[in-house]
């Protein structure tokens, strides 16, 4: 075989270049902290690090969405936590009227109590978040879901539109409900709802409705001798109802107590309708902790989960430094060493040993 001294001087350059290459890699691996940078260096461990980085971003998303949930539920906990206790106290007010003990004093006083628990409840039925949302609302957040004033929804009218619960997802296949609809816990409906009569003498043509509260539902009872013409119009009495608008029925009933022939009957239907919102309230309120246990279950498999596919995927991306610096130093003195070889190589010549 013949050794030709352009063979040598390229082969030398070959390799010099090679281990400047290698060189190269190993600083780049260094100073990035990667090592799989393209997928030619290792197409499975490229394609398996894709493919886990892809599965991490939505794990990272159902964290996110996590957080999120876990902040609008516990401030709707809390609302309905001080709406319990709102309730409960109108619930004994509803008793304590019936009572024998009780002098137009007393009742002037509840009555006046129930004013300001009215105010405060509407306060919690049309509370905000931290984002200027109306928590019970449901998918029209910036809807104020009762109206203060008459206690009626929001969303009864068809112009209003339908307001839905918003739910989100937390995990694969796995969601919880982050804003609830107000009329769902807040309203309640009864088909034996409490009579409002309208004291009037045989003379009256016409009756202030002002003298019910609004928007609340009533029975008029006509009986008189001889034919009649007239024109009346009334809501159902069997019609959804808010916690207001018990509230203005139990006021009205105190108000009126004296001028009523059997007063505990409308105290018992508050009672009644108390008692189903106060229930509403606690499965709603069951319904949350139930989500916040899964919140808490997604949160922690999902964090481990991220924390074991982290030290997959770095195992295979990242770079080993103690490895990687090994590698540099000894391409380093390869490529000295090379270089040192080839001036030697330079020196040499037949001619020397004629």
């Amino acid at each position: 075989m013949r050794v030709s001294t352009s063979m040598i001087f390229q082969t030398g350059l070959q390799n010099m270049q090679r281990q400047q290459s290698e060189m190269l890699r190993a600083q780049t691996d260094i100073s990035t902290g990667v090592k799989l940078r393209t997928a030619d260096a290792d197409p499975v461990a490229f394609s398996r690090v894709s493919e886990l980085s892809a599965q991490q971003e939505r794990v990272e998303q159902f964290l996110r969405n996590n957080e999120m949930a876990e902040g609008k539920i516990r401030s709707q906990e809390t609302r309905l936590a001080s709406s319990t206790d709102i309730l409960q106290r109108v619930r004994d007010i509803s008793l304590e009227t019936g009572s024998i003990l009780q002098d137009p004093t007393s009742r002037k006083a509840l009555s006046n109590e129930l004013s300001q628990l009215r105010e405060a409840l509407a306060e919690q039925m049309n509370a905000k978040d931290e984002r200027g949302e109306y928590v019970f609302s449901g998918t029209q957040a910036n809807t104020r879901p009762f109206d203060p004033d008459s206690g009626q929804d929001s969303f009864v009218a068809p112009q209003d539109g339908v307001s839905r619960a918003v739910r989100v997802d937390v995990g694969e296949n796995q969601q919880v409900t982050t804003q609830r609809v107000g009329t769902d816990i807040f309203t309640v409906e009864s088909d034996n709802g409490p009579r409002y009569p309208a004291l009037v003498d045989p003379n009256t043509t016409g009756f202030n409705q002002d003298d019910l509260p609004d928007d609340f539902p009533f029975n008029l009872v006509l009986d008189s001798e001889g034919d009649n013409d007239g024109e009346l119009e009334s809501t159902d009495p069997g019609a959804a109802r808010s916690a207001l608008q018990v509230i203005d029925g139990l006021k009205w009933a105190i108000d009126n107590h004296d001028n009523l022939d059997d007063p505990s009957e409308f105290y018992s239907a508050s009672q009644q309708d108390v008692d189903v919102l106060l229930e509403q309230v606690v499965v709603a309120r069951g319904e949350m902790g139930n989500d916040l246990n899964i919140l808490d279950r997604m949160k922690n498999d999902q964090e481990a989960w991220k924390l074991a596919n982290e030290t997959t995927v770095s195992s295979m991306r990242d770079t080993d430094m103690p490895e990687a610096i090994t590698r540099l130093n000894e391409n380093y003195f390869n490529l000295q060493a090379t270089q040192q070889s080839m001036v030697k190589i330079q020196g040499l010549s037949l001619f020397n040993n004629i």
